[in-house]
């Protein structure tokens, strides 16, 4: 029988949840099945006070290297480049692929220090850019669904933001250890979250909560299949978008506000950009609320296009008479 992940959950989290629910250490950790996974936990630790210009310096290495050997990645990155700008040729494509995947390599030599170091350590790198949209919500009593896209650096968003009362979701990794070690990370002692495993995810509770000042913090650009769905531009491509976010809205009278994290060179830091709430929100048909989520999505990735995970299958689900994109 698969054993169910549970969830990661800080001691003051927004939901009350007790710390013995929580997803915890085993002792099986210990067997030597989990030995390589222990080694690269090492590894990250290392990297965490190795000095940043040598991270980078790996980083880029990284990146090229799959950019030039990872050619499953690759061929899925600029197909989606390619639909979703069609006026660029193929060696404006190419070069904003190479341009991602060094964007991605350098985020691997970066991540680990998510995971070390403490919540105050990490505000010196982390930084929001227009906070007052979400205090302004909050203030009135409301709940916030921040609606976010897949960048490369996703979790510093997610550490970001974690001075509200947060409710997310995360995709389990395989490894057990790989998971209790990097998922605790995303619920600090310090914060006030509770991060919920996506197919476990308590929807029903969800919008009892979001009727009080909480903020939910979504990830909206995924290609989950055509149910609860509806086709809508992204780009120049049509996608599937979910129409979830305008249920949740409509159901809890939250305020969904975009937002979206990328590494500023200028700053030598990880922003999150918080847009305008979205007006008329939701409105009376989920294909004008899709276009506007998507709309939204777009402003945001468009500031660091390369920094975007364009090497998610956006466009695995087609409309009528649309081949599947990417190789089988």
């Amino acid at each position: 029988m698969k054993e169910i992940s549970k969830p990661f959950i800080s001691p003051n989290n927004p939901l009350n949840f007790n710390q013995d629910e929580r997803e915890k250490f085993s002792l099986i950790y210990l067997l030597p099945s989990y030995w390589l996974a222990w080694l690269l936990i090492g590894l990250s630790l290392i990297l965490t006070y190795t000095p940043r210009p040598i991270r980078m310096f790996f980083g880029i290495l990284l990146g090229n290297f799959l950019f030039y050997f990872n050619k499953k990645r690759r061929n899925i990155a600029e197909k989606n480049i390619k639909l979703c700008f069609k006026s660029l040729d193929i060696h404006e494509a190419q070069s904003l692929s190479k341009k991602y995947f060094i964007s991605l390599g350098k985020i691997y030599f970066d991540m680990p220090s998510l995971w070390w170091k403490t919540n105050n350590s990490l505000k010196n790198i982390c930084a929001i850019e227009n906070i007052h949209y979400i205090n302004n919500e909050l203030n009135k009593n409301k709940g916030v669904i921040l609606l976010t896209a897949h960048t490369v650096s996703l979790d510093f968003g997610g550490r970001s933001i974690s001075q509200f009362p947060i409710i997310s979701m995360y995709k389990p990794f395989r490894n057990k250890l790989l998971n209790w070690f990097v998922g605790k990370s995303r619920s600090k002692v310090t914060d006030k979250s509770i991060v919920f495993p996506r197919q476990h995810f308590p929807f029903k509770t969800l919008i009892k909560s979001l009727k009080q000042p909480i903020v939910f913090y979504y990830v909206a650009d995924e290609d989950l299949g055509t149910s609860n769905s509806v086709f809508s531009n992204f780009f120049d491509e049509q996608k599937s978008t979910l129409v979830s976010i305008s249920k949740l809205a409509k159901l809890s009278g939250a305020t969904v506000i975009p937002c979206i994290n990328h590494y500023s060179e200028k700053d030598n830091k990880y922003i999150t950009y918080v847009s305008k709430p979205l007006s008329k929100f939701p409105s009376n048909d989920i294909n004008i609320d899709a276009r506007n989520i998507n709309n939204a999505l777009e402003n945001l990735i468009s500031k660091n296009l390369d920094q975007y995970m364009w090497s998610l299958r956006l466009f695995q689900s087609r409309p009528d008479g649309k081949n599947y994109p990417y190789d089988k």
